[in-house]
């Protein structure tokens, strides 16, 4: 059913997630959340998942490889994320697991299975179900890893009214990694790459510092101190996963067709877009998100990092744009660059 559907089946698992949910709430305590306040919010779906559907049993955790074959960590030009390359995968991944749902309820006893679908969007704590599956566990760097298909996988799942049995799951020893069973043990790969210490904790990850905060989530101006990483990505970021060892052989996405061509747009353009621009090129992506004002911002300052030729030219414009956090980004380039200023 999941793989007519360009989707992997992952696994069945139960519903409790207590300890999960504690680390969540230290993670929040702590202020690692940078400003994501709306992760704050309904704390009671994350901790008891069955506040979305009451009538769920057991969850099927499914999943999408967004692998499109990336390599190294120092490119030409600055990236984008894989994952936004593609289609606004929510509507996607969401209609074909729906597709799946109904499939089961046709099949189920009497048709009275009740199920919801949910891909990103519901506050749940998506990861920690993966890692309830037979096959999989949390790295170091806080993404779910399946040892034989890597971390590039986008996640969602399906919450059935039916009990059909849960998964029982491989204990994964921390201390050792296992081709087969997995496990971080020694390799620190993902926190020495890391380019603004994000990951300096093992196991955490600390939004303050991480660059795919700043590019998608943070709505402001963005502190000078983390431009020179805009020369590596300028929405997101990849280099925890590419450096990761279970990630060196795995599969390419074989759903290509869903790619939108991104990565070769001149960041000039981006940096100064009209709506017009920025809904036939980015219209439909997960790149929205940083909504026009943000991926202009983050084009400017990835012109100013690598010295693209028309730079003087964008900032012109952003001196003069209606956005003010453009005007912003300006005046911090006259005052704050090069760092030390």
């Amino acid at each position: 059913m999941f793989s007519d559907q360009g989707l992997i089946f992952l696994g069945i698992v139960g519903l409790e997630n207590r300890d999960s949910f504690s680390k969540f709430q230290d993670w929040l305590k702590d202020g690692k959340h940078a400003g994501m306040s709306y992760l704050e919010k309904y704390l009671e779906c994350r901790q008891d998942p069955r506040e979305l559907l009451a009538s769920a049993k057991t969850s099927l955790v499914f999943a999408f490889n967004y692998n499109l074959g990336d390599r190294g960590i120092s490119p030409i030009s600055p990236r984008v994320a894989q994952y936004a390359r593609f289609k606004d995968y929510h509507k996607t991944l969401r209609r074909r697991g729906e597709a799946v749902l109904a499939n089961i309820a046709q099949r189920s006893p009497n048709k009275e299975c009740v199920g919801r679908v949910m891909v990103d969007t519901a506050p749940l704590l998506e990861r920690s179900f993966a890692a309830k599956t037979h096959r999989g566990f949390i790295g170091k760097n806080t993404m779910f890893i399946h040892p034989q298909r890597g971390s590039f996988l986008l996640l969602g799942e399906i919450f059935l009214s039916l009990d059909l049995g849960c998964d029982e799951q491989n204990p994964v020893d921390p201390v050792k990694r296992s081709a087969e069973v997995g496990g971080c043990g020694s390799c620190t790969r993902c926190q020495s790459h890391c380019p603004t210490g994000a990951l300096d904790t093992a196991y955490q990850l600390d939004a303050n510092k991480c660059l795919s905060y700043w590019s998608i989530e943070h709505r402001g101006t963005i502190p000078t101190k983390f431009w020179p990483w805009f020369s590596k990505y300028y929405f997101g970021c990849d280099i925890c996963q590419l450096v990761c060892p279970y990630n060196r052989d795995i599969s390419e996405s074989d759903q290509k067709e869903q790619v939108r061509i991104i990565d070769h747009i001149d960041l000039y353009e981006v940096a100064v877009m009209d709506q017009s621009f920025y809904e036939v090129q980015f219209g439909g992506t997960p790149m929205t998100r940083a909504k026009i004002d943000g991926l202009r911002r983050n084009a400017l300052i990835a012109m100013v990092v690598t010295n693209h030729p028309r730079l003087d030219c964008a900032l012109r414009q952003a001196k003069n744009s209606k956005f003010s956090v453009l005007r912003d980004t300006a005046l911090q380039y006259e005052s704050d660059w090069p760092l030390g200023n």
